[in-house]
C-alpha cells in the first residue's frame, strides 16, 4: 500500500515538474493556461506584469514538486501519514492566494 501511494504522490510530483516546465519555456505566453488571468482582454491584461506572473507560478510548482516528491519518498516509511502531509500542504500552498475576483488575485502584479 505504501508503494501505491508513493506512486501517486511521485505522479503529482511529475505533473507539477511538468507545469513547472511549460511556464518556464513558454514565460509570458504562459499566463494564458492561469485561470481568471485568460478572460481578461489583451488591453486589461497588458497592464499586469506577465513576466512576474509566470515567474511566480513556475515558482509555486516547483515547490509543489518538491513538496511531492518528499511526501512521495516519506511515504515509503510513513504511508498515510505522509500522503495525508503532502495532499495537506499541497491544498495550503494552492489555496493560499484563492481569490473570488480575478481582479483581486492580480492586483500585486498591476503595473
Amino acid at each position: 500500500m505504501n508503494t501505491a501511494l508513493s506512486l501517486c504522490l511521485a505522479f503529482l510530483g511529475l505533473l507539477f515538474s511538468a507545469f513547472a516546465f511549460v511556464f518556464a519555456v513558454r514565460k509570458e505566453k504562459a499566463c494564458s493556461l492561469i485561470g481568471g488571468f485568460n478572460f481578461f482582454t489583451e488591453a486589461q491584461q497588458k497592464q499586469y506584469d506577465r513576466a512576474r506572473i509566470a515567474r511566480d507560478y513556475q515558482k509555486l510548482f516547483i515547490i509543489l514538486a518538491l513538496v511531492m516528491f518528499a511526501g512521495a519518498a516519506a511515504g515509503l516509511f510513513l504511508g498515510w501519514w505522509a500522503f495525508g502531509a503532502s495532499i495537506g500542504a499541497m491544498l495550503v500552498l494552492l489555496f493560499r492566494d484563492f481569490h473570488l475576483f480575478a481582479e483581486d488575485a492580480f492586483k500585486k502584479y498591476k503595473l
